[in-house]
């Protein structure tokens, strides 16, 4: 037999999403016009959007490094955050070593090879693109990390390095200028997972600036961005530390007709069912006889798709009050 030796290799953009909805709405392709099109990109946005009220998408679990700063117990969360699934506080230990400072560089002689797992920066000005480099001879450097995090005066930008090794040399480099009020190495990271507070809680607090260690937050799901509440009040030395979020996230938008959806190939099915449903409730030309069947469809593809949403791991039963504040 003559297999084509490739999986998952088959790309399946927007464009296939919305022509495969219409198609299953009986509509020829001749009938579809540009602000169909349009409406049926918006109808994909709302329900994907929508999906964030069901459950937790897999591959919308993303890992985030916040800064703290002293004094401010309100940290604005990224935008597209649904919700606060884990929230540690991470702390490092510091190494240091003998300086050698440029304008455009940042070098460390460690006297002995010492691992560098975190850099921080705290730009004095506008942040610039900035490359780290590890070496044990000053004559070859390799590369082994990178940011281009955008910042302004007095904020921090944290950056691990991926599978760091030890080596007696680190440097940071830039094509710019680095404009800096404080740089941190760290190493031995430990984290420590902060409480959840409800709102009542959080609120009782008699004094919400304390500064100390935070120990717990209260997660307010506001707009445009939500915000977690820390408390205690970060303290000095909590600019040395990160908050390290575990974050449930939107599905990524999808601006145009020839961008991927962000759903894995196990889902595409769904997908479709389901938006061809939404847009024979917007069409005109679609014979309302169809809808049932393709509201069933989706129904059915939808619940397949969650069932097979997860990642295998035992299944522990929180019996929590979700809507204990509103």
């Amino acid at each position: 037999m003559a297999f084509s030796g490739s999986t998952s290799g088959t790309t399946f953009n927007a464009l296939k999403v919305v022509d495969h909805a219409f198609r299953r709405c009986r509509l020829q392709a001749q009938n579809i016009t540009s602000e169909m099109h349009t409406y049926a990109l918006e109808s994909l946005y709302l329900m994907l959007s929508e999906m964030a009220n069901i459950r937790t998408p897999s591959w919308c679990i993303e890992r985030v490094i916040l800064p703290m700063y002293q004094n401010q117990p309100i940290i604005p969360l990224p935008l597209g955050t649904v919700d606060v699934l884990n929230l540690n506080y991470l702390t490092l230990q510091q190494v240091s070593g003998d300086l050698t400072i440029t304008s455009t560089s940042y070098k460390v002689d460690f006297l002995s090879e010492t691992v560098v797992n975190t850099v921080g920066v705290k730009w004095a000005g506008a942040s610039v693109p900035l490359t780290f480099q590890v070496s044990d001879d000053e004559i070859t450097w390799y590369t082994v990390g990178s940011t281009s995090e955008a910042a302004v005066a007095g904020e921090i930008i944290w950056t691990d390095i991926d599978a760091a090794q030890a080596y007696q040399f680190f440097r940071i480099t830039s094509p710019s200028t680095i404009d800096y009020l404080a740089i941190t190495l760290g190493n031995m990271p430990q984290e420590i997972p902060l409480g959840v507070l409800n709102r009542d809680t959080y609120v009782q607090q008699s004094n919400k600036v304390f500064p100390s260690r935070p120990n717990s937050f209260w997660f307010q799901r506001d707009i445009p961005v939500p915000e977690v509440h820390l408390w205690p009040a970060p303290f000095a030395a909590a600019e040395q530390a990160q908050l390290i979020l575990w974050r449930h996230r939107h599905i990524m938008d999808t601006q145009n007709l020839q961008q991927d959806v962000e759903v894995p190939q196990r889902w595409i099915e769904a997908i479709v069912n389901g938006l061809a449903a939404r847009m024979a409730a917007e069409t005109p030309q679609v014979d309302a006889a169809l809808i049932p069947m393709l509201e069933g469809r989706a129904t059915v593809s939808m619940q397949r798709a969650w069932d097979g949403d997860n990642d295998g791991s035992p299944t522990y039963i929180n019996p929590g009050i979700g809507a204990y504040t509103r």
